[in-house]
């Protein structure tokens, strides 16, 4: 028996938050991404949203030691 992952967030609710914070900041991660909906995260939402910060909005993403994320442009999209 599988593991259901329930998820809050819609692909249409994570493009507009991420695209609302690709407006404001050069980078991102989790805690901004949560601040901006207003809401906990869920491991489900986190997944969707890096799933669509990786193929649809072709940031990198940088492993921190405090196990967070950050998410940012890549060098060639900056120049």
């Amino acid at each position: 028996m599988r593991k259901q992952l329930a998820t809050n967030l819609s692909r249409v609710d994570v493009n507009e938050i991420l695209t609302q914070l690709l407006t404001k900041k050069s980078y991102f991660s989790f805690n901004d991404i949560e601040k901006e909906c207003q809401r906990t995260l869920t491991t489900a939402d986190k997944f969707l949203i890096r799933c669509v910060v990786v193929k649809k909005f072709n940031l990198n993403i940088e492993y921190l030691a405090s196990n967070q994320l950050k998410f940012y442009r890549k060098k060639e999209c900056l120049s």
